[in-house]
């Protein structure tokens, strides 16, 4: 071709780069699209010159303008009007007749892949959408289950998780399973008092105290009103150890929003010896009277339910 008339593709590649680089948002500069927009025009213009006519090697070109470093750009307008608009070749020449078909098939193809990009997007963010429901459905669940099993001031578990805990504790063949029935001293005079709220504190507190208090395996349960029980693997003959700590860290008066309330508690204990036939209400039972026993006596002490010569024993 006469040089008068060789096609200006580097001046036409520069100033698409700069068309597309103008418009906002397009994020890239004009010396990162100038070189792939160079050589796909002269890759086309060689294949406008080619034999047989080369539709499969034209659309592979169109879709590169879909490709790095432009996959975070759409601009097949600014495509349709560069590339149709070119002057490929003397008019009536072979390359100017066969150009707005390679050119065309070029477009064609970057516009498929423009929408197969948006389709991969859509998809993309429905899969993300998709997954973040499911992470906020099994939240839900776990969140609903929570919930089911454990008391809502408190966080403790409530009856029915500590009896399926309790009862798994007692199929154990080794150890037995203790337990802790504890009843706040005198909760009805805090709560006229001081009134309800000052109550719900005081509650709180106490569960605080005892998960500071208990070992890291105990079911620590708020059985009801001022009540909690403690289900524990103990070693045969220990309850008192726990008794007595759980007395001490309970004594000491709790710092509310209306200033310091004077609090105590009294225990009864009870054990189950592994191996033995189980009853969840009885082993409660004997831990209840043994309590009652603590509190006739006073409070601020325990009483064990399987030593019933020790009677009660202050804590303190």
């Amino acid at each position: 071709m006469p040089a008068d008339i060789e096609p200006p593709v580097a001046r036409m590649a520069r100033a698409w780069a700069r068309a597309v680089c103008a418009e906002p948002g397009s994020g890239v500069a004009p010396q990162q699209l100038e070189p792939a927009l160079l050589e796909i025009v002269q890759r086309l213009l060689m294949l406008a010159r080619s034999e047989p006519f080369p539709v499969p090697e034209a659309r592979m070109l169109g879709a590169r303008l879909a490709e790095t470093p432009f996959d975070r750009i759409r601009m097949l307008a600014q495509a349709t009007r560069w590339l149709l608009g070119f002057p490929s070749g003397a008019p009536g020449s072979l390359v100017a007749t066969r150009w707005p078909f390679i050119a065309g098939h070029a477009i064609d193809s970057y516009a498929q892949a423009l929408q197969e990009r948006a389709l991969a997007q859509q998809e993309q963010n429905l899969s993300a959408k998709v997954s973040l429901r499911v992470q906020e459905i099994a939240a839900l669940q776990h969140r609903l289950r929570h919930e089911a099993t454990h008391d809502a001031l408190t966080d403790l578990a409530n009856r029915t998780l500590l009896q399926d805990k309790v009862r798994l504790m007692a199929t154990d063949p080794v150890h037995g399973v203790g337990l802790l029935l504890i009843d706040l001293d005198r909760f009805k005079q805090i709560n006229d008092g001081y009134g309800h709220a000052i109550g719900d504190e005081v509650l709180v507190e106490m569960a605080d105290r005892l998960r500071e208090a208990c070992p890291p395996d105990t079911v620590i349960c708020r059985y009801g009103g001022d009540e909690f029980v403690l289900a524990t693997h103990p070693r045969r003959g220990t309850l008192d150890e726990l008794a007595r700590r759980i007395i001490a860290a309970l004594r000491d008066p709790v710092w509310s929003s209306a200033g310091p309330v004077p609090v105590s508690a009294s225990i009864g204990t009870a054990y189950h010896p592994p191996g033995a036939p189980f009853d969840f209400t009885e082993l409660l039972r004997r831990a209840d009277q043994a309590m009652y026993s603590a509190k006739t006596a006073g409070g601020r002490r325990f009483a064990l339910a399987d030593k019933p010569d020790i009677g009660t024993a202050v804590a303190g």
